[in-house]
């Protein structure tokens, strides 16, 4: 039973007999009593031709009880049902077959006999031991001349052999169950090959993404589930894929931006201790080894602060605050490298609101490393814009700057942790590489949005806040 064939073939089969043997009881009640009923009436029919033949003969004045014994006779042979006309004392009048009929009056039940008389239909299934050893369905039927009862007509039919008919029908019924199993036996044979062989494609996949080969990905040749599937493996495959890619460009450039500031440090380090570097000249290496050190300090704060972030052990303090004082506030602290790069600042804010709502020292780290960003990246005699807009309950903050343009491969790249493009290489030397991945992270944590686009000699980033 560990086989999707097996299980499927016990399910299957199962199916098919739980119903069959509900729908054979089911059946064979209505069969029952259906076949029964159809008797009835047929018997009742034959009854009623009797009658008539007897009133026609009884209006004549010339009855022909030999020709009505012959009659009911061949009735007999047709329908294999024994008939009496019975009197009202019980005394068989005429009987369809030539036999000792001295017995019948002890199995005959006067009452049955009287509700005859009385005009009544009469309908019973039992025993007439006497004459047959198996049940019968036995019809009484008056029959009236003048308004006035003068025979009881006993008309009586074998139950088994109407139960015969219903089992012929189980029969074909039970001939129809074992084609029928047969053929769901072979389609759940193919079905289940075809998935099988499905799913092990699927599961051989899975082996090799487990030992490391991310670039595997599957044919998807199906519009069911089992292609869904197939569909959202690749899908995994190709962010497990980006994931790895990521976390090699990770190590890379964590490597690079680990050894440098380390090389510096140990290097100066060595030189002062065995006395390359002259007295005098000590200071400023040193100096130079503060700076490096500090270097190392905040990568090491950003790698913490993200993973912080990321794993949500990072809570906001939401506060309402004025988004136009924040940004005034955070340009002011660049004066210095805007004037020595000689940008021009065009800032444009928001009059009709200004109010945001969010965690003003996290939002402040955003406004503060997107800003820093586009300092680092505008050309000299370039141009930075800051603006702040209100639409539909939210405020948009944007944040551009000319130069160098990020091509568009690039652009969603630009937040993985440690990605630099290679033209920030030789321009970003205090940078961690992580600034951006930071700001996104504490956008998201306020469950707002932000996008890079880049638009002739314009690079804007926008994001968005609660306004209230």
């Amino acid at each position: 039973m560990n086989t999707l064939f097996k299980k499927l073939i016990v399910i299957y089969v199962s199916i098919i007999l739980i119903g069959f043997l509900v729908l054979t009881y089911t059946m064979s009640k209505s069969f029952e009593t259906y076949f029964m009923k159809q008797k009835e009436k047929a018997l009742i029919e034959q009854a009623k031709s009797i009658q008539r033949e007897y009133a026609v003969a009884y209006k004549t004045g010339v009855i022909d009880f030999e020709r009505l014994n012959f009659e009911i006779q061949a009735l007999d042979r047709y329908l294999n049902t024994r008939i009496w006309l019975i009197n009202r004392n019980g005394n068989i009048y005429i009987n369809s077959r030539i036999e000792d009929i001295s017995q019948l009056k002890k199995e005959l039940d006067l009452n049955e006999i009287e509700r005859v008389f009385n005009g009544e239909i009469v309908r019973r299934k039992g025993y007439i031991r006497t004459f047959f050893n198996e049940p019968v369905l036995t019809i009484g039927y008056p029959i009236i001349i003048n308004d006035r009862v003068v025979f009881a007509l006993f008309m009586n039919a074998s139950i088994p052999e109407i139960k015969k008919t219903i089992s012929d029908i189980y029969k074909i019924a039970f001939i129809s169950l074992l084609f029928s199993t047969i053929i769901a036996i072979v389609l759940v044979f193919l079905i289940s090959r075809n998935l099988t062989l499905e799913i092990k494609k699927i599961n051989d996949a899975v082996k090799k993404i487990a030992k490391g080969n991310f670039q595997k990905r599957l044919k998807v040749n199906r519009n069911d589930e089992l292609g869904q599937l197939i569909q959202s493996f690749n899908e995994m495959a190709g962010e497990l894929n980006k994931l790895d890619e990521m976390r090699k460009r990770f190590i890379s450039n964590l490597s690079h931006d680990l050894r440098t500031p380390l090389t510096s440090i140990n290097g100066f380090v060595k030189a002062i201790l065995d006395g390359t570097i002259e007295k005098d000249s000590e200071r400023k290496y040193l100096e130079i080894v503060a700076e490096e050190s500090e270097r190392l300090t905040k990568l090491t704060n950003d790698i913490l602060d993200l993973s912080k972030i990321e794993s949500g052990q990072f809570p906001l303090e939401r506060v309402s605050f004025n988004i136009n004082e924040l940004l005034i506030n955070e340009i002011d602290k660049f004066e210095k490298r805007l004037l020595e790069k000689d940008i021009d600042v065009s800032i444009n804010l928001s009059k009709e609101k200004e109010m945001v709502n969010g965690d003003i020292n996290q939002i402040k780290r955003v406004i503060y490393n997107l800003i820093d960003n586009a300092v680092k990246f505008v050309n000299v005699g370039g141009k930075i814009s800051i603006e702040t807009k209100y639409k539909n309950k939210k405020m948009y903050i944007s944040i551009k700057n000319t130069g160098e343009m990020i091509p568009k491969e690039d652009l969603n790249r630009i937040w993985d942790r440690f990605y630099k493009l290679d033209l920030s290489r030789g321009k970003d030397k205090s940078g961690s590489g992580l600034g951006l991945s930071i700001v996104k992270e504490i956008i998201k944590a306020h469950d707002e949005h932000i996008e890079v686009k880049t638009e002739g000699d314009w690079i804007e980033f926008t994001f968005t806040l609660e306004s209230k």
